[in-house]
């Protein structure tokens, strides 16, 4: 939509200049550049003294074929004598008989040339004073360009009215006392009566003046009108009253406009309430489970959003959930610091606060007059697609979802080999990914119905976090248990104990399950297997919410949420910390954007190179409707909850979104900059006393970029693990090489990527600052995947909407490659991490007997460890991490029977007053897929433990042995 308006037009209901709109009928079978359905639309000037009854806002549709058909010169009225002289009689225009429409129809446009020839009247005619030059038009589209619609946008100043036409000239007089006259350009006159005795002249410029409108230069082509048709001739149709028009919405391409939603959180902070209180009444189980998890997920939130204008129901319900898991951590939190934790009282008290919040609002707005209204069509409706491209996805996607329940049934754990889950699951399911991603490209690029679209979406989470607990129902990654232990210490005890405990230092994710497990009476391992699938769910929302402030184009948002769910070969959101900061992540960052960002003010004038580096980062920056005040600072104190929740939560999440933070604020997008400097004092407040704890766990501040890029495995010892970190690398490399394809494509216009290239690329320089125990270039990736997915998505989809069908088969092809890449990477090792049932009973079992204070040394780090309240009295000084032998460059490569007194030296000088050594075929499997040990160290290693004096059998079970050193 290109828009011509004046640089100080900025509210139509306070300019009292009028709008001349011109809009395209988007015929498919005109010629380029032709419009023969043009409209011109004359809005008024939205004049607050209008009387009683009238609508300031009024608009008259005059059709241009009409404007061209009329060509007869008319004598303009000088405005003093317009003012003088009366208003006609209306029994004076009645008698004038209109020229019947067959007649009407009949008669033939002048042409183009004519046109363009005729002279037009000089503006003395219209007004006493000379003519002043026109103002230059500007022109900018909008986001969505695939409507078929062009609007341009010409301001008409209050002393002078807009041309339309060199010849044409439309003059609309004060009407009468008791009618609005509205001339049609034609012989005939269309009279609406008003409801008051008073009337405005439509557009209302000036009280009692008239105003002039003539075609512009390029006159707007017209449809040749058909030959009249042989028949009775009828009547012109009587004019009905004109339509109160609907006010120009207010927000920018990233909040569309729609019903007002307070009303609706309301109701949903009425029942989160009612979920909570139910929570603690009904028996102990699943059901309570999910009910208290209502009340932290969606409760508070939807309370703070009943006080919230936010017309986009994807953003509003993405700010709800955000900010309810954000509130949530604040009671778990201050009731553990302060030493009162009560936790069945801390949820009754956010319940209580939840369900009176909802209804005292509930109640006020409905006394306001604001009702409750349905959802709205998100976007403009799609020109109907091919039959193929309607019906396919309709079909393969039904069909990947049955073939992939089918392997599931065929499929047991132990099936899985060495190659991960896509291969174990056989030809089936590779064609199930086939499908799902044909269905997918073909409704991507035909009809994009967002049912359609939202359902392939969700099928990769389901299958990619959804198979693994389906299969085992057991927690994936044995070094997630350690996170158990620590909820159940604090459920337990109700403080901290350990002040060198890193876990326990940033308390905020364990503390709210600590509440939930103690409320709903259920162990945290009893629900923490799904915590994967739970947490990509509300990932996907945050992300499209996040998405939809970049780009109201449905294909690239859907595309870049799909690759985001796909792409994600680093499990972010199994039972951890930063499993439950990472949605909070994305809320932050989708705030950030919505209202506190924008093309940059001022210029710098003390550095001239920087003022030019920031006039070339920042050029064609898109403009976003500029927020009230208070609306800037309720969205800084948002973002501040939010990222006071992740500080209190994570290490290293807070730090990576600090550093894009700063770079936006130093450009001049960020506003207010004061918002850096405040979550910079959050964040160091919090740090700076821990600094020791992560200091004395990770090795921090080595500014070696590309060593602690190399992640946590160096080099590949075995065809598996090679063929894996190779799919999953080339799957990272590739995205990011395609966004910054995106962004070498726009280089003459960076200001339209900036924000989505910085938020992508700057957290790398974290790896300058350690290797975070080689996950550091993990947690990158994960970070910058959903800005990475937005320019790749863009570069995919953000042009033609309906290519040919082999693109569109490519296309589906190419999603259902990249699931595959997805997919080996995340469960390529899945035989390595699948933690059986029989190795969970044996920890237990040790936790539950060992002799406090004694070392529980493993083989190999592949073992549920600290999955109880009472890790802590064990392995003291080594609380944080496990003590495995393969770990040691001493035993590493060489461990077998042979070894058996260095091992026992090697313990011994531990100085624990007993030992336990852990042996289970999971660590085997480990340590055969990664080549640390040769095949079958593990059974002459046992053979010999067995054998020896020094040490007694423990526990012994099917694929788990732990012995006891005897002293």
């Amino acid at each position: 939509m290109a828009q011509h308006r004046s640089p100080a037009f900025q509210d139509r209901s306070q300019d009292p200049e009028a709008t001349v709109v011109i809009r395209s009928g988007g015929s498919p079978t005109a010629p380029a550049g032709h419009d023969p359905e043009a409209t011109v639309v004359i809005r008024s000037g939205g004049n607050p003294t209008a009387p009683a009854g009238h609508d300031p806002e009024a608009t008259v549709v005059i059709p241009a074929a009409r404007i061209a058909a009329a060509r007869k010169p008319e004598a303009v009225m000088p405005a003093a004598a317009r003012r003088a002289a009366p208003a006609p009689p209306v029994t004076a225009r009645k008698p004038e008989a209109a020229p019947p429409v067959a007649a009407r129809r009949a008669a033939p446009a002048p042409p183009v040339a004519a046109r363009r020839a005729d002279p037009a009247p000089p503006a003395a005619a219209g007004r006493p004073e000379a003519a002043r030059p026109a103002t230059a038009a500007t022109t900018s589209w909008p986001t969505n360009r695939s409507i078929g619609e062009e609007t341009v946008r010409l301001t008409v100043p209050a002393a002078r009215g807009p041309r339309l036409d060199e010849a044409a000239t439309q003059v609309i007089p004060r009407p009468e006392a008791d009618t609005q006259a509205l001339p049609r350009l034609e012989a005939d006159t269309r009279l609406i009566p008003r409801p008051e005795a008073d009337t405005q002249v439509l557009p209302r410029l000036e009280a009692q003046e008239t105003q002039v409108i003539r075609l512009p230069a390029a006159p707007v082509p017209v449809r040749p009108t058909p030959a009249p048709t042989a028949g009775p001739v009828r009547p012109a149709p009587t004019a009905a009253p004109v339509p109160a028009p609907v006010p120009a919405p207010t927000a920018g391409p990233a909040d569309a406009p729609g019903p007002d939603s307070r009303p609706e959180f309301a109701a949903a902070a009425v029942l989160a309430g009612l979920a909570g209180v139910a929570g603690q009444l009904v028996p102990h189980g699943g059901v309570r489970v999910l009910l208290l998890l209502v009340l932290i997920g969606a409760g508070p939130g939807a309370a703070a959003m009943s006080f919230a204008t936010v017309r986009n129901r994807l953003t509003a319900w993405a700010l709800a959930t955000a900010l309810s898991l954000s509130l949530a951590v604040a009671p778990a939190v201050l009731t553990l610091w302060l030493h009162i934790w009560h936790p069945a009282a801390a949820l009754g008290a956010l319940a209580a606060a939840t369900l009176l919040t909802g209804a005292v609002r509930a109640v006020r707005l409905s006394r306001a007059g604001v009702r409750w209204s349905r959802p709205g069509r998100s976007g403009p409706a799609e020109p109907p697609a091919d039959r193929l491209r309607t019906v396919l996805p309709l079909v393969t996607l039904p069909a990947a979802a049955t073939l992939w329940i089918i392997t599931l049934v065929r499929t047991s754990p132990s099936a899985i080999d060495s190659y991960g889950m896509s291969a174990s699951l056989g030809v089936p399911f590779l064609i199930a990914l086939g499908l799902l991603g044909l269905g997918f490209g073909f409704e991507l690029f035909g009809r994009a119905r967002p049912l359609v679209l939202t359902a392939g979406i969700l099928a990769v989470p389901a299958i990619m976090q959804g198979t693994v607990p389906i299969l085992s129902g057991t927690i994936e990654y044995a070094w997630t248990y350690k996170h158990l232990g620590v909820v159940e210490l604090i459920r337990d005890h109700g403080h901290l104990i350990d002040s060198t405990d890193i876990y326990q230092q940033w308390p905020g994710f364990f503390a709210v399950m600590a509440l939930l497990s103690h409320v709903s009476g259920l162990d945290p391992i009893s629900f923490a297997a799904w915590s994967s699938l739970v947490c990509m769910l509300v990932n996907l929302l945050m992300t499209a919410a996040l998405l939809r402030q970049f780009t109201a184009n449905r294909r690239v948002v859907a595309l870049a949420a799909l690759l985001t769910q796909l792409a994600m070969w680093v499990d972010i959101g199994y039972f951890s910390p930063q499993g439950y900061v990472y949605p909070l992540m994305l809320a932050f960052w989708l705030i950030v954007v919505r209202w506190l960002t924008g093309a940059p003010t001022g210029h710098i004038t003390r550095f001239p190179r920087a003022g030019r580096l920031r006039a070339w980062l920042t050029r064609d920056m898109p403009d976003r409707p500029e927020p009230a005040r208070a609306t800037r600072l309720w969205a800084a104190a948002a973002a501040t909850v939010v990222y006071a929740a992740i500080v209190v939560s994570h290490q290293l999440t807070p730090v990576m979104m600090m550093v894009p933070l700063v770079g936006l604020s130093v450009l001049g997008v960020l506003r207010p900059r004061l918002l850096t400097v405040v979550l910079g004092v959050v964040l160091l407040g919090f740090l700076a006393p821990r600094m020791g704890s992560v200091n004395s766990q990770y090795q921090i501040f080595d500014f070696d970029l590309f060593a602690n890029a190399s992640g946590n495995a160096s080099t590949w010892s075995t065809p598996e693990q090679e063929f894996s970190a190779l799919v999953a690398r080339c799957l990272a490399l590739g995205l990011w090489a395609a966004a910054l394809l995106t962004v070498w494509r726009a280089r003459h216009r960076l200001g339209t990527v900036l924000v989505a290239a910085l938020l992508a690329y700057l957290p790398i320089t974290t790896l300058a600052g350690g290797s975070y125990g080689g996950e550091a270039i993990y947690r990158v990736y994960a970070f910058s995947l959903p800005f990475t997915a937005l320019l790749v998505a863009t570069l995919w989809a953000g042009g033609n909407p309906r290519p040919g069908r082999l693109l569109t088969a490519g296309s589906g092809l190419l999603v259902a490659v990249l699931m595959f890449a997805g997919l080996q990477g995340l469960q390529g090792q899945l035989r390595v991490h699948l933690v059986g049932r029989g190795d969970i009973t044996a920890a237990e079992h040790l936790y539950a007997h060992a002799t406090p204070g004694a070392g529980i040394i493993l083989v190999a780090p592949n073992f549920p460890t600290k999955l109880k309240a009472n890790y802590g009295s064990y392995n003291r000084g080594h609380v944080s991490v496990d003590i495995s032998l393969i770990g040691d460059p001493y035993f590493t490569g060489n461990l077998n029977s042979s070894r058996l007194a260095d091992i026992k030296q090697y313990i011994e000088a531990m100085n624990h007053p007993v030992d336990y050594l852990v042996v289970s075929e999971s660590m085997e499997r480990q340590t055969d897929y990664f080549g640390t040990l040769p095949h079958g160290s593990f059974a002459s290693l046992e053979q010999g433990l067995r054998a020896s004096p020094d040490w007694k059998v423990f526990y012994d079970a099917p694929g788990v042995t732990i012995f006891q050193l005897v002293r």
